[in-house]
């Protein structure tokens, strides 16, 4: 039995052997990183974000990444700014990025990164792969499932809210616009990004007219909450702590970048 066994154990090893030979070949014919494998996945990520921006402004610091990802991007993909950094890190460690350190005298050292061919083809990959589809997690639709258990005065307060915040999200994108665009496009980058920045305005505005529309749709069905269901919301809500409605948008308290 021991024998058997080291002979499986032995049979084992060498295919793992030869299996690692046949990958260092493949690897060293492509020039390809050994680290290439633990590369981030080709379904959209806040790597390929940055990865983006960095291959647009070549030597941009961390500080400008952020401030082009709140304007550009911030009305589609959401970031905090305190993965920014880290996330550098890691696509630096991978080959995608490379960083130069800038020292100072009466400023913070910067740190400036451009992409490596490494990044350049990781990003055209993920830019010609198929669509991706459609995943998502929406919060305020979440919620508004659920909403007939605050009854009809509840919702249409809830949804009021909601407007409220669609229309404050409307106004910041449209006062990029009107900054930013005003005299056309600055180049080729800039025209794309637009195309983005007019689908956020036109998201927010059909957001504030759906607001609007079930506000309408709860006004002409009060009908549909009986009398005792009324008062079992009531009886309800007056034991609990009625809890805050609204948003916390991205930028509250921050100053947004010109």
């Amino acid at each position: 039995m021991k024998k058997a066994s080291a002979k499986q154990e032995g049979a084992v090893a060498a295919r793992r052997l030869k299996n690692g030979a046949s990958r260092d070949a493949s690897r060293e014919e492509s020039n390809e990183p050994r680290h290439l494998g633990r590369l981030p996945t080709r379904k959209a990520s806040l790597d390929l974000a940055l990865l983006g921006l960095i291959a647009e402004v070549p030597g941009a610091s961390g500080y400008d990444i952020m401030k082009i990802f709140d304007l550009s991007m911030a009305h589609y993909w959401h970031a905090h700014p305190t993965q920014i950094y880290p996330t550098l890190e890691r696509m630096e460690k991978l080959g995608l990025i490379k960083r130069r350190t800038v020292v100072q005298r009466r400023f913070p050292t910067k740190r400036l990164y451009t992409i490596t061919p490494l990044g350049e083809r990781h990003l055209l990959e993920w830019l010609e792969s198929p669509f991706e589809g459609f995943n998502l997690k929406y919060a305020s639709l979440l919620r508004c499932r659920f909403l007939g258990r605050l009854g009809p005065d509840g919702a249409i307060a809830t949804l009021k809210e909601e407007r409220k915040s669609w229309a404050l999200y409307l106004a910041r994108y449209r006062d990029i616009e009107s900054t930013h665009f005003r005299h056309g496009y600055r180049d080729v980058n800039a025209m794309f990004s637009r195309f983005t920045l007019t689908r956020g305005i036109e998201w927010m505005e059909e957001n504030m007219r759906w607001c609007n529309w079930a506000i309408r749709e709860i006004k002409a069905n009060r009908s549909l909450w009986s009398d005792e269901a009324l008062a079992e919301i009531e009886s309800k809500r007056a034991l609990n702590v009625k809890p805050t409605v609204g948003f916390t948008l991205p930028w509250a308290g921050v100053t947004p970048a010109p």
